[in-house]
């Protein structure tokens, strides 16, 4: 699966690679650099394309190992083209609203079309 964005920390730091396998509609979330969460909060990972309204709900980040993530057929779409993933900080479970609720912390480029 190639590789669509690096999340890196404030200081530049890659903190998680994301692959995508379009086909599979699936991501993985690979964490490359331990990053410590909040106590009961948990990193969302979100989608912002360019011509969106705001930023669409991917998953939740591993804070270690590979997480596999099943997107839809638009999403797998969308992260192949430009724009940003952006990580959150959220309640357990992600989000209950179709927006983040909690502040952005660690941003990532989308590769685009290669």
């Amino acid at each position: 699966m190639p590789i669509v964005a690096v999340i890196r920390n404030a200081e530049q730091r890659p903190v998680w690679a994301i692959r995508l396998a379009r086909a599979a509609h699936q991501i993985s979330a690979d964490s490359l650099f331990a990053q410590s969460v909040p106590a009961d909060r948990v990193y969302q990972l979100w989608l912002l394309s360019p011509g969106t309204t705001g930023p669409h709900p991917l998953g939740l980040l591993p804070q270690s190992g590979r997480k596999r993530i099943a997107v839809s057929p638009e999403n797998a779409r969308l992260l192949a083209g430009a724009g940003e993933l952006l990580v959150t900080v959220e309640p357990p479970g992600g989000s209950q609203l179709p927006a983040p609720t909690g502040p952005t912390v660690f941003r990532g480029t989308l590769e685009g079309p290669s």
